[in-house]
């Protein structure tokens, strides 16, 4: 009788080593599927901050080459308005040279 308490104390025993060696690999594996996962996080948020940098970037372009179409189209603006009032003022000058042309004949 106290072989097959022996035989069933090793077996016992040597599945429980079996055991101990199955969490030991299963805690390894999943201390490193969560370095993996956590790689792949730190890479997704560098990737995510990266885009935000250069959108931001091209936002900033973007408003300065507005801001700078803007200041051209009001400088056009403001340059005609002066031909036009220039050109109105010696059109003006032509009208009352004329009109003191004539009235001198008359």
């Amino acid at each position: 009788m106290e072989q097959p308490d022996d035989d069933s104390l090793r077996l016992a025993l040597a599945e429980v080593r079996d055991l101990q060696r199955t969490v030991v690999v299963l805690r390894s594996e999943l201390e490193l599927s969560h370095q993996e996962r956590q790689h792949v996080v730190q890479d997704a948020l560098s990737f995510a901050h990266s885009e935000i940098t250069q959108l931001r970037e091209t936002v900033a372009a973007l408003r300065a080459s507005l801001e700078r179409v803007t200041q051209e189209k009001l400088d056009a603006l403001q340059q005609a308005s002066t031909l036009h009032h220039g050109e109105v003022a010696q059109l003006h000058d032509t009208i009352r040279a004329l009109r003191d042309t004539l009235e001198a004949r008359a």
